[in-house]
């Protein structure tokens, strides 16, 4: 009762004064304008990510927070709880809970009226809604709640106006936007970002919504906020100890569980994480700095037959995959290379179960067995356990998981790296790491809700196949459908653009029939499974590297930064994609990878094919000239330069013929591609000389 009559007295208290409710009014109406303002754009997401909103909430806590701790300084309200025994301890946790109240009130509120603006017969996914009231709870309430301890805990330690200027110190260090007085954005991240460590709300204001990943709610977030409520909850207790409002038995008894659960996420909180931050440029410094040559050392004398994989998604990815391997070398092997994305940290190899050493480095993997060649014609199981994944272009943990065919996530008979810097522009290539042979799998996975795969289903969380691609994992924001015996999958907040497909489908057999009939890939179909994902980072340079078309599936990429606040696959923007499509094939084929000789051909052949198909070249046509931009000598074969080759290709564009895809310069081209020789540059620069002079 006494507590209930505490509540209610502060209750009263914060109605009566005129700014607490007036505060309260205007977050209000400035949450609902900006609610409003994202419904005039079409861009739900865009509401919560980076919304000031926020910013006044923290504030308006922070300041609530001095003020309920300056008015138990009146006299009057010292008299009042003067009778009442622990009165220190009824009205400190009656503050606490009220404050409490009004941050879920507003929680709820800001959901509902999210729901009501936003919830449409187009836009209704469960699973995106659900992560959006996680997010307000996560990013909105809960900062708000820990600003108001921290003003109620300056107040306690400190009498006067000065503590106003603290609070502001301390506004300013632990607000989202701290990094512009850190001065941390712009600037080469490091391990160590003190900007994020303080932050209390949304870790990654400078990014956009990922429609894959969806927003950062990973448990370290959630793990944060415990341990800083933790921490606070500690400074209270030794501060009420120092002022007798406790004493030393109500001290130890109070401390015990707090320290446990305080200890518990620190422990947690320095573990290695996979989740979204702001370095967009990691990948693209790593391969700058590790760049290396391809040539013939780099085939492997072992044939990886059957893959047992053993996945976790957790925090991070934790996978153990057995491997049948055959030694397919005339001769003993005492060392093999084989290649495995850097980011993935092996921690134990063996070989027919037992432990053997190796050296990892870049994206490569040595195994060592002096001890124990392995002789022609020899099987072995090979055992790999590994774990990690940092990098904002693949997820493999709780809240995401994307690993295509394309990246060696899985060890492979390719050791290349898997990414390579091509152009002056440093653009950042991804090598293809398909295997392009038919290989065994079988799959499981724990700790992912709805995962989507190439491989047939073969109970819960297990799947297993023989494919000719490899194999590519989906999970996440993601939503799926069926029509016309083609499967799309796609972003939840994507759902209008599949109201009817039809027009996709079309454009796709369009597309593939007329590759198959004028470049005669006698394989190439539409497949039965296609998977839509941004999966390109907003420092990408290329539209085309996100797209795969396999033989099993398409992967249809798009950058980060896109969202469809306008259809995608009308006759204006499927144009931009026919090159993409083009270059997903052809890198596909192609086993010695000339990224600006394939590309070249994907945007000249789309061109073609985008004349044919009565569709728009505008992005084509400007792409082709940023390639050719980017062309320097030492990209071409020897004896010819870059001025030669642009005046050549430049004539040819001028041409009709080079819209026309039957033409023999594409025929000749695409056969180069898929078996190069080294004057290929110069067979297509004599190719084109020869039809410029027709």
């Amino acid at each position: 009762m006494k507590f209930i009559n505490c509540y209610t007295f502060y209750f009263k208290i914060l109605i009566r004064t005129w700014i607490i409710p007036i505060l309260f009014l205007g977050i209000f109406v400035f949450g609902l304008y900006t609610f409003f303002l994202g419904k005039s754009l079409n861009d739900p997401t865009l509401v919560l990510i980076a919304n000031p909103l926020i910013l006044a909430l923290m504030a308006c806590y922070l300041f609530i927070g001095i003020y309920v701790t300056k008015i138990d300084e009146k006299d009057e309200i010292y008299e009042t709880f003067s009778i009442i025994k622990n009165a220190m301890l009824y009205k400190t946790l009656a503050k606490w809970l009220l404050i409490f109240s009004s941050v879920v009130l507003f929680a709820v509120l800001f959901f509902a009226l999210y729901l009501y603006i936003f919830f449409t017969p187009d836009f209704n996914n469960k699973t995106y809604f659900l992560s959006v009231f996680k997010y307000i709870c996560l990013y909105w309430a809960l900062p708000s709640f820990i600003m108001f301890l921290l003003g109620n805990l300056l107040s306690t330690w400190m009498r006067g106006r000065f503590v106003y200027l603290i609070a502001l110190v301390i506004y300013g260090i632990t607000i989202p936007m701290n990094y512009a007085i850190f001065r941390t954005e712009g600037n080469i991240p490091s391990k160590f970002r003190i900007d994020k460590i303080l932050s209390l709300g949304e870790p990654n204001v400078t990014r956009i919504y990922n429609s894959l990943y969806g927003f950062s709610l990973d448990l370290i977030y959630w793990d944060k906020m415990i341990l800083i409520v933790s921490l606070l909850a500690i400074l209270f207790l030794l501060t009420w100890k120092k002022k007798e409002v406790i004493s030393k038995n109500q001290l130890q008894i109070s401390l015990l569980p707090v320290l446990l659960i305080f200890v518990a996420t620190t422990v947690y909180a320095v573990q290695p994480f996979q989740s979204l931050t702001d370095d967009d440029g990691k990948s693209i410094r790593y391969y700058r700095q590790h760049k290396i040559k391809e040539d013939s050392s780099l085939e492997s004398p072992v044939n990886l037959k059957k893959y047992d994989i053993k996945l976790r998604t957790k925090s991070n990815l934790s996978a153990l995959v057995k491997i049948q391997a055959v030694n397919i070398a005339n001769k003993d092997i005492k060392q093999l290379t084989v290649g495995l994305f850097h980011e993935l940290h092996v921690e134990q190899i063996k070989m027919d179960d037992k432990e053997i050493k190796f050296k990892q480095k870049n994206d490569s993997l040595t195994l060592y067995f002096e001890d124990n060649a392995w002789q022609p014609n020899d099987n072995r199981v090979l055992e790999f356990k590994y774990k990690g994944l940092q990098s904002n272009l693949y997820f493999g943990n709780a809240q995401a998981v994307y690993l295509p065919n394309y990246i060696p996530w899985l060890p492979t008979e390719d050791s290349r790296p898997a990414f390579d810097i091509v152009t002056k522009y440093h653009y950042l290539h991804r090598v293809p790491h398909q295997p392009s042979e038919r290989k065994t799998y079988k799959l499981k996975v724990d700790g992912t809700n709805k995962l989507f795969t190439n491989l047939p289903r073969n109970g819960h969380g297990n799947w297993e196949g023989v494919s000719s691609d490899g194999v590519s994992l989906f999970s996440g924001q993601l939503s799926s459908k069926v029509d016309d015996d083609v499967r799309y999958v796609y972003p939840n907040t994507w759902e209008s653009q599949f109201k009817q497909p039809n027009n996709i489908q079309r454009y796709l057999s369009d597309v593939a029939h007329a590759m198959k009939t004028t470049l005669k890939d006698d394989t190439l179909k539409v497949p039965h499974t296609i998977y839509f994902v941004p999966n390109q980072n907003i420092a990408d340079g290329i539209p085309h590297e996100g797209t795969w078309w396999n033989d099993d599936y398409v992967i249809w990429g798009f950058n980060q930064s896109d969202y469809p606040t306008e259809p995608f696959f009308t006759v204006d923007y499927l144009g931009d994609f026919t090159p993409q499509l083009v270059f997903a094939r052809t890198k596909h084929l192609s086993k010695q990878d000339d990224f600006t000789f394939n590309i070249l051909f994907a945007n000249a052949y789309g061109r073609a094919l985008n004349s044919t198909l009565k569709l728009p070249n505008d992005g084509t046509d400007v792409f082709i000239d940023t390639i050719l931009g980017s062309l320097g000598d030492s990209s071409l074969d020897n004896n010819l330069d870059t001025l030669e080759i642009n005046q050549q290709f430049n004539t040819w564009l001028r041409n009709k013929e080079s819209l026309n895809p039957k033409s023999p310069v594409y025929k000749k081209w695409s056969s180069l591609i898929q078996h190069p020789t080294s004057q290929k540059w110069n067979i297509l620069y004599d190719l084109l000389k020869q039809e410029n002079s027709k």
